[in-house]
């Protein structure tokens, strides 16, 4: 089963293609939340580096530590479940089974990133325990070191290649198929599954996957967060706003962005140029119109217009400062403004 995910920058309107694909009735679409835990840090990629490509005795089994606690974060607590909710139950049971699966064997033991995890505080107040011992009753044995985690469990893990990419798409297979049971869905919408950089490296995690990532004209985009979101992700000062969309976007200047795994798009084109953007998608990604049996239903070009030229709008078009802000945005991202006259 073929899984299709958006990638974005923030801001830059990806759950448009979330919704467009949703729309269809052979995809089974897991709504809006997303789900982070191959890109982001402790997440699957770098249980790869960890455990593969730079095996350490030390690094390689806390790593799946550390996956484990990212597992257990994203499972939730009583304020909010979370990834359960989604996967009926089975995100940590299917999680935990994966750690397994990948654990060569593990023993009673630690080590300092142990003691770190737990905190600064619990992490000095052994230190300086195990310190004073060695002033005192220890003295004569400056090797000796209190055992101060004894219940603690060291994993050692260090799988092949080969091994760990058929253990992770068996994996993220069995997440993600456990909740279907319509044998008339061929393809499981997935948001933010992996980033829209380095697609090589995180496509071979899946037994099928197909990523459009989409950007957005940078004017809106720092209008909207700016004067309207406000969320505080990125930059609000026009100056950092550029550095930081050029730092952003910089990858694309030595990565193929349209693939057969990975297809660009711009947010504008989804609205002012929906039949011929759409029917490229369909084609892309294999999907047959007379399944896109509620169109509009999720996504509609004429409601999403209003969220386009923003900076256009008469309250602010009226501003002096916001003037100043788009023309320097105009100057100096000129290259990734989207030409609204075509």
């Amino acid at each position: 089963m073929k899984i299709v995910s958006c990638a974005s920058y923030y801001g830059s309107g990806s759950s448009v293609i979330t919704d467009f694909v949703s729309e269809y009735s052979n995809v089974y679409s897991f709504s809006d939340e997303e789900f982070r835990f191959v890109q982001d840090p402790d997440g699957i990629a770098d249980l790869e580096y960890n455990l593969v490509e730079n095996f350490n005795r030390h690094n390689s089994g806390h790593s799946l530590k550390r996956y484990k606690r990212l597992v257990d974060f994203y499972t939730g607590n009583i304020f909010g479940r979370k990834y359960e909710k989604f996967f009926h139950g089975e995100w940590k049971k299917i999680s935990y089974e994966y750690i397994d699966s990948l654990t060569d064997f593990k023993y009673n033991g630690w080590w300092q990133y142990d003691l770190i995890d737990k905190g600064n505080l619990y992490y000095f107040r052994k230190r300086i325990l195990n310190k004073l011992l060695k002033a005192t009753v220890w003295r004569n044995q400056p090797e000796r070191t209190m055992n101060t985690m004894k219940d603690e469990i060291t994993y050692c893990s260090h799988p092949s290649e080969k091994k760990f990419l058929e253990l992770t798409q068996k994996y993220i297979d069995d997440l993600f198929t456990s909740v279907i049971d319509d044998r008339n869905i061929d393809m499981l919408m997935v948001d933010q599954i992996v980033p829209p950089t380095n697609i090589e490296r995180y496509s071979r995690y899946f037994k099928d996957i197909q990523v459009i990532c989409v950007d957005r004209d940078p004017r809106d985009i720092y209008i909207l967060e700016s004067y309207f979101w406000r969320d505080g992700v990125i930059p609000r000062n026009v100056s950092d706003f550029c550095k930081w969309f050029k730092y952003t976007r910089e990858h694309r200047k030595h990565e193929n962005m349209d693939n057969e795994k990975m297809k660009f798009i711009h947010f504008e084109d989804m609205i002012y140029h929906y039949s011929s953007t759409t029917k490229d998608i369909e084609m892309w990604l294999g999907l047959d119109s007379v399944n896109h049996t509620r169109k509009y239903d999720f996504f509609d070009p004429q409601k999403s217009i209003k969220n386009t030229q923003v900076w256009k709008r008469e309250k602010l078009s009226s501003d002096k400062k916001i003037n100043d802000e788009v023309e320097f945005i105009e100057k100096h991202l000129s290259e990734y403004l989207y030409n609204f006259d075509i």
